[in-house]
């Protein structure tokens, strides 16, 4: 199973209370999802052609446990499965050691042109 990881940091502009999904100074749900489709797209990226990127289709979270300001955060997604051009990841999110949000996360890929294209003359 192909497995990939990256490291963050919890930033006082990530809190819940910052960014207003929230009244508490600790890492916002929106700013967790965020690391997850970043580490999954990073993943993709160094696989994909230069006219290629991926766009996030799909996530389910359960944030677990709280994370304060300074935490490090480490997010891991596996490939799941794929499906011609939607790949799969389940993922989790940990603060150190522990377990702090667990998930699936789909990502398409795209032609960067096409896409931009169809946004310009929408139908």
């Amino acid at each position: 199973m192909k497995e990939f990881s990256k490291k963050f940091v919890v930033g006082s502009n990530d809190t819940a209370k910052e960014i207003g999904s929230g009244d508490l100074e600790v890492l916002a749900t929106p700013v967790m999802i965020t690391m997850v489709e970043n580490t999954a797209k990073e993943y993709l990226h160094k696989q994909l052609a230069p006219e290629e990127t991926s766009v996030g289709t799909l996530i389910e979270a359960r944030h677990l446990r709280p994370s304060i300001v300074g935490a490090q955060m480490t997010v891991k997604v596996k490939v799941a499965s794929q499906e011609k051009t939607k790949i799969n990841f389940s993922f989790e999110v940990f603060d150190n050691e522990q377990v702090v949000a667990t998930g699936i996360h789909q990502r398409a890929v795209i032609l960067t042109d096409v896409f931009l294209e169809k946004l310009a003359h929408p139908k």
